[in-house]
């Protein structure tokens, strides 16, 4: 079986690394990908003992653990971490997560003689794995090591589902050996059962993001040109054929309210120029937040900007007057509305969230959001939200509701791994 994982893990690696080049992401943190490391960090491995490695693949997994990492340090003080990720951003944000005391790596690829190595390296005890990112190798040699392995915040979306299912004889025997699955809903807890787990090594947690503080410094924001009267409308992580449909929406209600603006994050920013042409097509002026502070406020009034830097979409979410959540208007599956909602933010989305179901449900059934199927209903919701002050100030507090109803994850998660270890 390890074989066929290596060779499985080698095919899918050739594919992907075209992309990755493109990307340039191969140039940070490849080395240590191969379990390669600076001497200086190799010289903490030897010294140290790093006895919990947790890792979270990229922005958004690494802030839901910061509670998590908070706790644990609470009840284990001078205790180490091992933070891993796998993108450039990720590792950003995990490196201002971290303590000084902490190490921050790139987590390995997934073939065994590195998987091996990076183990012998740092000889960690716990494996804490955010979300359910099942690395074979990983997984199988962390038994084989005697390094118990935590599913936290799990969840098995509905695209993700019907894979894992089709691959059973390959992922059944690896989820096995997972000691402790932290599952965010019963239907998750339902699913990974159906895929192998033991049903005394599942427990339904909530959802850990449910936990998350925002810890945002208002005067480290720029000025990004608003004044006093303008409202800010920001589409957080839009994605391909949304943006022209929000852009159309912002161009009919900005005849009306004239002191509206509209903030684009899209969820991949290498996709700006991309936008930028649309936004042309469209006769409509634009600014990249990376450029805001080499040009004069003039510059900037009643343009429509665009977030092309990775990693500070929270930071922006504070200005904001109205939240649009991205990938919901085409069929992604949307993004997490958490986030926004606890930053005091009214929430908008499309119907196609169906990656948050659960969480959806949360916030529609509580009406702590608006659900639009379109964007002729886009226009309708936000024209109601921007006539409508109530109507905004009942979301945000049915939101703050269910947030405070829905927290407790990081105690039910310490709990659960404290009795493990």
């Amino acid at each position: 079986m390890t074989v066929l994982f290596n060779i499985i893990y080698l095919i899918l690696a050739i594919l992907y690394l075209p992309a990755l080049i493109l990307k340039g992401k191969h140039r940070v943190g490849f080395l240590q990908r191969f379990g390669i490391y600076s001497p200086a960090l190799r010289q903490r491995m030897g010294k140290e003992e790093f006895s919990i490695w947790l890792h979270a693949v990229s922005v958004g997994e690494i802030k839901a653990a910061a509670p998590l990492i908070k706790r644990l340090r609470e009840k284990n003080p001078g205790l180490k971490l091992i933070i891993s990720t796998i993108t450039p951003t990720g590792n950003k944000i995990a490196q201002a997560i971290a303590g000084e005391e902490d190490l921050v790596i790139y987590f390995p690829f997934d073939l065994s003689w590195i998987i091996n190595r990076v183990f012998f390296l740092l000889a960690p005890k716990l494996l804490l794995i955010m979300e359910t990112e099942l690395w074979p190798n990983a997984i199988r040699l962390a038994k084989k090591n005697n390094i118990k392995t935590v599913i936290i915040n799990g969840r098995i979306s509905n695209k993700a589902f019907p894979r894992y299912k089709m691959a059973g004889f390959l992922f059944r025997p690896i989820i096995k050996k997972i000691d402790l699955l932290c599952m965010q809903t019963n239907l998750d807890a339902q699913r990974i059962v159906e895929l192998g787990a033991d049903k005394q090594s599942v427990h339904i947690v909530g959802n850990i993001k449910f936990d998350q503080i925002a810890e945002i410094d208002k005067h480290a924001l720029p000025d990004i040109g608003l004044n006093k009267s303008e409202r800010l409308i920001l589409a957080g992580s839009t994605h391909d054929n949304e943006e022209q449909q929000i852009v159309k929406v912002f161009k009919k209600l900005k005849q009306q309210f004239p002191d509206i603006r509209l903030m684009i994050a899209p969820r991949h920013p290498q996709r700006v120029n991309q936008i930028l042409e649309m936004l042309r097509a469209e006769g409509v002026s634009a600014t990249l937040i990376s450029q805001i502070e080499k040009k004069e406020l003039g510059e900037i009034k009643n343009k429509v900007l665009i977030l092309d830097i990775m990693g500070v979409l929270t930071d922006y979410y504070q200005l904001a007057d109205i939240v649009f959540v991205g990938g919901s208007l085409v069929k992604h599956g949307g993004q997490n509305p958490i986030e926004p909602a606890m930053l005091g933010k009214p929430i908008v989305f499309g119907q196609y969230m169906f990656n948050f179901t659960e969480v959806v449900k949360l916030f529609l059934d509580n009406n702590a959001a608006v659900l639009v199927n379109d964007s002729e209903q886009l226009f309708t919701s936000l024209r109601d939200l921007l006539m409508n002050k109530a109507k905004i100030d009942s979301l945000v507090s049915n939101a703050n509701k269910v947030i405070g109803q829905n927290r407790g994850s990081v105690a039910r998660v310490i709990t659960l791994v404290s009795a493990l270890s």
